[in-house]
């Protein structure tokens, strides 16, 4: 396993502080320190102190330095991270050997730096840095000197305690490092997935904002443009006739009226973008439709009956949009959307007729990275991700099926009071 390999796949990591990393390290010396002086002044044990004061004072210049090369605001990652972390695992195994081994009840500090890779590095290096505190372990096993005792005779320890020890902690350091690296991959994930959730919305927000704005543009600039062209006009009638200025004023006058032709069609196109803050949701399944085409296969809105009207918020649209993408991608001949409306709540499916979601995809629907099936279709599940949270924003609850006859099925449902608007325009 190649540590070039593992710096470049960790590079995308979030790293950590180089402040914090030398706060925990001084912590980690002091409280070595300390122990020392409790252990070796204050209970008399026998300790080999040039070798220990020489561990700690190599930890010591290597906080001084990181601090000194490093900015304030600076972050460690990758390579970087990956041998400070073996670092500290290398220097509180050669105290331990120094103390007693896993004999010593300290020996657990161990599991420190490993915990904390898995939390910042990816998998890789975890795996290298849980290899190296095996490694340790196994010497501490071997080759550690005596435990310091009272009256410098240490206790016979029987190797099946030290096998356990050494077991235990090989257990503890697995478990601990592989949890860890679990819940942190999945938070980043969702944090990865919730930035592009959050983008999407800035989007759309940002282009529902750009109409209004052409807009009000159009209608601020409309005043001083119809003066314009009413003074070009007395111009003309005036003075069109004039050879010196008559043909820049026929000018002045054709090109108000370009400019007032200009500003309408922007307000035309602006108001037809969003007609209304509120609009019915056949008209609204309608609109996705029509903005996922040209589509490579049809999509057909089926909304009979009388449906409520909803707001035209950008999470509906967007989480929809998502929806009925999914679907064109992967339905056979044709994508379909049903709304219907009870007195309780609001239901809306999508469907298509491909070859249905991976069933052993199903249950992990909505989290940010499902990874691919194992007939190595799918994706991440990003999409599906984003149309899951921008719709439960709105109030709603996705669940996706498989259709008896062939294809896919994604049941939207919300509480009627929650999607209804309640005052239409």
């Amino acid at each position: 396993m190649e540590i070039p390999s593992i710096a470049a796949a960790a590079f995308d990591r979030p790293g950590v502080k180089v402040r914090t990393l030398a706060f925990l390290r001084w912590i980690a010396v002091g409280g070595q320190f300390a122990t020392l002086i409790v252990v070796g002044l204050g209970l008399g044990y026998p300790l080999p102190w040039p070798s220990l004061i020489a561990a700690l004072a190599a930890s010591a210049v290597l906080n001084i330095g990181l601090v000194t090369l490093y900015g304030r605001h600076a972050r460690l990652q990758g390579m970087d991270l990956v041998l400070h972390l073996a670092f500290d695992l290398v220097q509180a195994g050669v105290m331990l050997f120094l103390t007693g081994g896993l004999a010593n009840p300290f020996a657990v500090l161990l599991i420190m730096p490993v915990t904390i890779a898995a939390t910042l590095l990816p998998a890789r290096a975890m795996a290298v840095l849980g290899g190296l505190a095996a490694l340790i372990l196994a010497a501490l096993w071997v080759w550690a000197r005596p435990l310091p005792w009272e009256g410098g005779t240490p206790p016979d320890v029987p190797m099946m305690y030290r096998i356990g020890v050494a077991t235990s902690m090989a257990l503890a350091i697995g478990f601990l490092g592989i949890y860890l690296w679990l819940v942190s991959a999945q938070a980043r994930d969702r944090a990865r997935a919730l930035v592009a959730t959050e983008a999407a919305l800035t989007r759309e927000a940002k282009m529902s904002a750009l109409g209004s704005l052409a807009a009000a543009a159009a209608h601020e600039l409309g005043g001083p443009l119809g003066t314009i062209t009413l003074i070009a006009r007395s111009l003309s009638d005036a003075l069109g006739d004039d050879p010196e200025f008559g043909d820049d004023i026929r000018l002045l006058e054709s090109e108000a009226a370009r400019s007032r032709g200009i500003l309408v069609r922007i307000a035309r196109r602006a108001e037809a973008e969003d007609p209304f803050a509120t609009l019915g949701l056949d008209v609204l399944l309608h609109e996705v439709a029509r903005n996922a085409e040209p589509a490579r296969v049809p999509i057909r809105v089926h909304a009979p009956g009388a449906l409520p009207h909803v707001k035209r918020s950008p999470e509906l649209l967007h989480g929809l949009a998502n929806l009925v993408g999914n679907a064109v991608r992967h339905a056979g001949s044709a994508v379909e959307l049903h709304a219907t409306a009870s007195g309780s709540d609001v239901h809306i499916i999508v469907l298509d007729d491909g070859p249905g979601f991976p069933a052993e995809l199903l249950p992990r629907f909505g989290e940010p990275d499902l990874g691919p099936s194992k007939s190595g279709s799918g994706g991440t599940g990003l999409g599906i991700f984003i149309a899951t949270t921008l719709l439960e924003r709105t109030g709603g609850r996705l669940a996706f099926t498989n259709r008896r006859d062939g294809g896919a099925q994604v049941d939207v449902r919300w509480p009627r009071p929650h999607i209804e608007a309640t005052g239409q325009e």
